[in-house]
């Protein structure tokens, strides 16, 4: 039985009003006590603090609420990771929906999500239904976020008659799904000298001031060089591949099937980069069919929260890559997928642990594997 990272953090002493030097500390010895109490034979390197320790969030959001006293927002995240502009978007969206002419959509809303950077804001309006009434209302919203003191760079509209969460795994396609109110329908991901754009609706890190510090930290592990192949599963928009793996010879980037796959296919043209895309369900036959390299290759995957499906990490353990960068956004996943790796014949070299989460129980974690000798 897995002993849990919260359970670590609970006997670390960890809560949200922690300085933050105090919650680095905390965190520091429950990834510790994490390993050695699910036996995984290494010890983990410090803990990579944030530039940001509060107001770092990029994505946000709120959950629309109709109770006795009229329309409310339901706040599930801590303030403090918040931005203090996406605050006040949040209130003055809401004061709006408090009053009579905004009732039918506050009755037909969702969520209202907020994502970009820490310079520009995108709106997502998670709707239930849409028709005339709520389309004119949406518009009528979507002029005034753009006369904010801090304006709203873009506003989109997206219909889901049964989502328990903000935005669904199966991206919307059609143009019934997804209606843009105004700006631009991709955000961009500001890197050194470049920039990534990515669908409105596609993942990327919510911590925009810990990205570099993630790409070194796989860079390093990675150790590319220009007779490398670079394999990027999970690659969504190709943040990796882009990002630290310019001195490979070639990359290969896999993900599910979406919109941020074609972004990372223009952003390969644009830069001019040796890169190839293939979009799929990522499972073992999945990984079994794709192009094996000329050469000596290293593979990095960051799957979702709940980790790679069976018999995923044998498969690519079938490729005999010299080096593995395993990304864990989900800290429990760790001991399952070690020893898989383990009976593969990977062995860890380095752990590092990064805080992606400040004031939160949760960790960017990741691990460099070799081939035992």
């Amino acid at each position: 039985m897995i002993y849990t990272f919260a359970e670590a953090l609970e006997a670390c002493g960890f809560t949200d009003r922690l300085s933050y030097n105090k919650e680095l500390d905390v965190k520091n010895r429950a990834i510790a006590l994490f390993f050695e109490k699910n036996m995984i034979p290494t010890s983990p390197a410090p803990v990579i603090p944030s530039p940001m320790p509060e107001g770092y969030r990029t994505t946000t959001k709120r959950r629309a609420k109709i109770g006795r006293n009229g329309f409310s927002f339901g706040v599930d995240e801590a303030p403090v990771t918040e931005p203090r502009e996406h605050q006040d978007i949040y209130s003055f969206v809401e004061g709006k929906l408090q009053t009579p002419p905004y009732r039918p959509m506050a009755e037909a809303l969702n969520w209202v999500i907020l994502r970009g950077s820490y310079t520009s804001r995108t709106v997502i309006f998670n709707v239930r239904e849409l028709n005339a009434p709520i389309v004119r209302k949406l518009k009528q919203l979507a002029d005034h976020l753009q006369k904010l003191p801090k304006p709203v760079t873009a506003a989109h509209v997206y219909v889901a008659k049964t989502s328990d969460y903000y935005l669904e795994m199966d991206q919307p396609t059609d143009s019934m799904a997804f209606k843009q109110l105004y700006g631009p329908r991709e955000l961009a991901l500001k890197l050194d000298g470049f920039s990534l754009k990515y669908p409105v609706t596609g993942f990327s890190q919510i911590n925009e001031s810990q990205v570099r510090n993630m790409l070194s930290a796989a860079k390093e592990m990675a150790q590319l060089d220009a007779n490398t192949n670079f394999m990027d599963l999970y690659c969504g928009y190709g943040l990796f591949g882009f990002g630290m793996a310019e001195e490979a010879h070639s990359i290969l980037g896999v993900e599910w099937t979406g919109e941020s796959i074609e972004c990372a296919k223009r952003s390969a043209q644009f830069l001019k980069r040796n890169a190839q895309f293939i979009a799929g369900r990522i499972d073992s036959k999945f990984i079994d069919k794709l192009p094996k390299p000329k050469g000596p290759e290293v593979i990095l995957l960051d799957p979702p929260r709940k980790g790679t499906l069976p018999g995923v990490i044998a498969a690519l353990a079938k490729r005999h890559a010299r080096r593995i960068v395993h990304i864990f956004c989900g800290t429990d996943e760790i001991p399952r997928s070690i020893k898989e790796w383990d009976s593969a014949g990977y062995r860890i070299e380095k752990v590092q642990p990064l805080d992606m989460f400040p004031k939160v129980r949760h960790m960017e974690t990741l691990v460099c594997l070799v081939p035992k000798e």
